[in-house]
């Protein structure tokens, strides 16, 4: 089953290979997606030392936090799609990062209280074993470390009223997970995404089965947004659980 998921992101991303690499985000104080969520999150939580990003994909979060000047000694860009490692190897000049080829799900014992912070950016509900790779988190942690983690929220609002009138409210593609966003027949159900969570199931699962002391929301609201960016991003803050997508910081 991995490999064939394995070949559906080397056949989806084999492109990126020959792309431009794309150019670093800004953060922002009201934030409207996941990297703008990870700007304003992660270095008002990080106190330097060893960062380890798994799943970063083309490296544009990688980059945006080296653009602000992130204080760190050694960040690991790691993936699993060899197409994508091929993005990440030509993405970088500054010698503190290293490009590492990493299954989550079967973390090397060398790679165990290794890092000061994890950062998981739409990648859990990828995953087949989310809880064995999220107890071989916590075990690359070192004590005091953290885990960013985001991921679509199954319970917002929008998806609970897909959910009443009868439709499932797929989180990467249209037409009940069957389509993609630019009107293609999908490869994989809802292009990949294997699992769903809520604040409280993901809460729950990263403390009572995979070894963390607490959890911490980092709610941000995502487009349509009628009212305004900072009128929805006041509603994620104050009911995350309806109206933000899913970002947690986990402390070991």
């Amino acid at each position: 089953m991995k490999q064939n998921i394995l070949r559906h992101y080397d056949a989806k991303y084999a492109c990126e290979s020959a792309a431009q690499v794309p150019c670093a985000r800004a953060p922002s104080d009201a934030p409207t997606d996941r990297y703008e969520a990870c700007l304003q999150a992660f270095p008002a939580r990080f106190r330097g030392g060893h960062i380890l990003e798994i799943g970063a994909g083309s490296g544009l979060l990688a980059r945006s936090l080296l653009a602000i000047g992130l204080p760190f000694e050694s960040y690991t860009a790691s993936e699993f799609s060899a197409a994508r490692l091929e993005t990440l190897r030509r993405g970088f000049a500054d010698p503190r990062v290293r490009v590492l080829q990493l299954d989550v799900e079967a973390v090397p014992d060398e790679l165990a209280g290794r890092f000061d912070a994890v950062i998981m950016i739409a990648l859990i509900e990828h995953l087949i074993d989310p809880l064995r790779a999220m107890q071989q988190v916590r075990r690359v942690l070192r004590p005091g470390g953290f885990v960013l983690v985001d991921t679509p929220n199954a319970a917002k609002v929008t998806r609970r009223l897909k959910l009443l009138a009868g439709h499932f409210p797929s989180t990467a593609s249209r037409d009940e997970g069957l389509t993609t966003y630019d009107g293609r027949p999908v490869d994989l159900h809802d292009e990949g995404h294997l699992h769903y969570f809520t604040y409280r199931s993901l809460t729950r699962m990263l403390v009572e089965r995979c070894g963390f002391s607490r959890v911490e929301k980092i709610p941000y609201p995502t487009p349509p947004l009628p009212f305004g960016r900072r009128i929805h991003y006041a509603l994620a803050r104050l009911r995350p659980e309806l109206f933000a997508e899913l970002c947690v910081a986990a402390y070991a």
